[in-house]
């Protein structure tokens, strides 16, 4: 398993694609904390951003976390079912999967070594973003405790969090947001096995997040939301803004899981059975 695994990395971090989103996820951040810097301190009265973005300007150790916000409700969700969508799509598409059937590799083995790699890839491209946004951050902002106020906590106390704690929570809420593009990954390798074009694939598992954030604004559903695979992707931002740790984030995490028991099986079954033309 583990050449298998290093053989597929190797294909997967080789590609230029795989370059050009490296280059993108450092660039962004380091964008949006020169803007944070450019805006300044408009004072109380005036236009203010948004939670997070307003918190950011006191310490760079926040920033981060108003960084992966934004970015993990589009732009990281579009990478994550690229390369999920592409991981056995691409192979058929080119002609090679039958190649790589012909060594003494089982069909599941090979389909859950490109469901790591691609797993990986979604996990490396979100820490670069925390990464690279900590270390812009860090520069221009400072590593200093923050003093949330009551405006942005949703109502609760002012309250104090001190760089270790910010840290701990940068952490969790960095493996958390990784965490969360699970069932983005388990439905971007069973749509890649029905699919010989990476494209079709792709399109299909990020029009499902976009139909699911669609869905989950609308109150009307009820409960049945809360089954959504993006329902609860921002479950960890009280820890910053309201100094407590959601329950939500266990549920979220118990929701993809279930993606990934559902989908994941379905992938390795499907793939069993597949009758390979290219």
């Amino acid at each position: 398993m583990i050449p298998l695994l290093r053989t597929e990395m190797i294909k997967a971090a080789r590609r230029t694609r795989t370059y050009v989103i490296a280059l993108g996820l450092i660039v962004l951040p380091a964008v949006i904390v020169f803007a944070l810097n450019s805006r300044g301190d408009h004072g109380p009265g005036r236009e203010r951003g948004d939670g997070l973005f307003r918190l950011a300007q006191q310490s760079g150790l926040l920033v981060p976390a108003a960084v992966l916000s934004i970015m993990s409700g589009f732009l990281l969700v579009v990478i994550a079912g690229m390369f999920a969508g592409d991981s056995v799509a691409s192979d058929a598409g080119w002609g090679n999967l039958r190649y790589l059937l012909m060594r003494p590799v089982p069909r599941g083995r090979l389909l859950i070594a490109k469901a790591i790699v691609a797993g990986t890839l979604i996990w490396a491209c979100t820490l670069l973003v925390a990464l690279t946004a900590l270390v812009g951050g860090a520069i221009v902002f400072g590593t200093n405790a923050v003093t949330v106020p009551s405006a942005i906590g949703g109502g609760v106390a002012g309250f104090h969090l001190d760089a270790s704690v910010l840290l701990l929570r940068l952490a969790l809420a960095t493996g958390y947001v990784a965490f969360g593009f699970t069932a983005l990954l388990a439905l971007g390798t069973f749509f890649s096995t029905l699919t010989d074009t990476a494209a079709g694939a792709i399109g299909a598992t990020i029009g499902v997040y976009i139909v699911s954030e669609i869905l989950d604004g609308i109150s009307q559903i009820g409960r049945i939301r809360y089954g959504f695979p993006t329902h609860y992707l921002s479950a960890w931002e009280p820890m910053f803004t309201e100094n407590r740790l959601p329950t939500d984030m266990l549920v979220g995490v118990a929701v993809q899981i279930a993606y990934l028991a559902v989908f994941g099986t379905a992938a390795v079954i499907w793939f069993r059975r597949k009758d390979l033309r290219s």
